[in-house]
């Protein structure tokens, strides 16, 4: 049915941040720090659930907030030092204590896509930041009534999307020999205004360590390259995160991570983040990437010898 003919037409996505890479949010890559990429998400989110009635929201007098309970992302364009970028968002959908929402950033100068974000979240009490409560009439039915579509660009393409439960553990961390890639403490500057573990930290924290697993992997793939690369180093494509158990300002976590299988151009990796002490899971990840071939800026292709000499590093069952 057309609009003419009485269907609502798709409301407009609207701009919700405005900025620019800085010099210190570059990675030893060359390009935009994936958790920078996140924090900004988290910014327009911010200015979304504004737009829509609902200010306030991340401060911490309000009496209510939202808890993360998964990402989706995918990164479409390499963004640089100084590189101009803009953002718009809107809801995909508004249940009566949840919502989805999807964010869309772009190079300011070229009109290029740079990134995409599909977020749901849970609309949580202060108080304990866990008890699920409803939106507030105005801004449900305002969000209700201005919902969007998901542009194609934003849908998963290298990661499933269908609804799984974590499997993540400490104890089948052990049993998988999975790499423990990072071990540390949440300190004050990695927490949101309610000393909880920020979710472009999470990334971050995976980012630390990544290297004690892709090391040896982008090893095996230079080596069995058909074209020999220059410098190499490593990009990501698409990310699917699910929360467990927020970490708190003051907790200790670790991260296991392991190859969870290769095709001819990408390999998928997965990542547990878990309390050492107690084994409660803070999150998973799965991470979609290729070995970059830093001078060609190219993806370094995974020929058959090196998917036979990556077959011992793959490890089966291994999922979010």
């Amino acid at each position: 049915m057309s609009a003419q003919q009485g269907e609502m037409p798709e409301a407009p996505m609207i701009e919700v941040w405005r900025g620019s890479v800085r010099q210190w949010e570059v990675d030893e890559n060359a390009h935009w720090n994936t958790q920078y990429y996140v924090a900004r998400a988290n910014e327009g989110l911010a200015v979304l659930f504004g737009l829509n009635g609902l200010t306030g929201l991340f401060s911490p007098t309000s009496a209510t907030t939202i808890a993360y309970n998964e990402h989706h992302i995918r990164f479409h364009r390499e963004a640089h030092a100084g590189t101009s970028l803009h953002m718009t968002g809107g809801f995909l959908e508004i249940g009566e204590r949840t919502a989805f929402a999807v964010l869309m950033l772009y190079n300011s100068h070229s009109g290029q896509l740079a990134a995409s974000f599909r977020v749901r979240l849970t609309h949580v009490d202060t108080a304990d930041l866990q008890t699920p409560l409803s939106w507030p009439a105005a801004f449900r039915e305002k969000a209700s009534i201005s919902l969007v579509d998901a542009p194609r660009e934003a849908l998963a393409r290298g990661t499933g999307d269908e609804p799984v439960t974590i499997s993540a553990s400490r104890d089948r961390a052990i049993t998988l020999s999975l790499k423990r890639t990072a071990m540390s403490l949440i300190e004050p500057e990695a927490c949101d205004a309610f000393n909880r573990l920020a979710p472009q930290k999470f990334i971050g924290a995976v980012g630390g360590g990544v290297k004690q697993l892709t090391g040896p992997i982008r090893q095996v793939v230079s080596k069995h390259a058909e074209t020999p690369p220059g410098k190499v180093g490593g990009a990501v494509l698409e990310f699917r995160i699910l929360y467990g158990e927020t970490p708190r300002l003051g907790d200790c976590f670790e991260i296991w991570g392991g190859l969870q299988k290769t095709d001819q151009r990408v390999m998928s990796l997965i990542f547990w983040m878990v309390d050492p002490f107690t084994g409660r899971v803070f999150g998973t990840m799965q991470s979609v990437a290729v070995v970059f071939d830093l001078d060609a800026r190219a993806i370094v292709q995974i020929s058959p010898a090196a998917t036979e000499a990556l077959a011992p590093l793959v490890t089966e069952g291994l999922a979010l």
